[in-house]
């Protein structure tokens, strides 16, 4: 199950791969606060690299005594602007959780991101936020298709 789940993804970023838009094929580097479901937060630093589609995330989060590390990476489907300086993308990614503390587990799952982009200083430093419904169904408990989060994020991203 897993195998194919990573398969698919892999297959669908490589056939849209010609939708990636031209604005924002450069080098980026931010750090953003997210949350699964709005209880466990933590801080993530971002990567995009130049004409790679695929922008990364990597961190950590904190809960009621849990910690864990997260790792996204997400391809942007559809990147506009609604008028100078505000800019918009919808997205589909890939989730990974491992909480190490108290108790070793995990979760992997798929995630459609959309996110509103401010431009404070034209194409140098982007500040979004964005919502991400995700899919969840795999976890160190077995495969539960009904598991659904919503990942809020709010970051910025300096662009080269």
């Amino acid at each position: 199950m897993k195998r194919k789940l990573g398969f698919a993804l892999v297959i669908l970023l490589t056939v849209t791969t010609g939708a990636f838009a031209a604005k924002g094929a450069g080098l980026a580097i931010g750090a953003e606060l997210s949350s699964s479901n709005f209880s466990s937060w933590g801080g993530m630093l971002t990567l995009h690299l130049t004409d790679i589609p695929l922008h990364f995330a990597i961190g950590g989060f904190a809960s009621s005594g849990d910690f864990g590390l997260d790792l996204k990476i997400d391809y942007w489907l559809l990147h506009g602007n609604f008028v100078t300086g505000l800019d918009w993308y919808i997205g589909l990614g890939g989730y990974m959780a491992v909480l190490v503390q108290p108790a070793t587990s995990f979760a992997l799952g798929v995630r459609a991101p959309f996110a509103l982009q401010i431009w404070p200083a034209g194409q140098l430093i982007e500040i979004f936020l964005e919502l991400a419904p995700a899919w969840v169904p795999i976890t160190n408990s077995g495969v539960y298709a009904g598991n659904f989060e919503i990942q809020p994020a709010l970051g910025f991203r300096i662009w080269f």
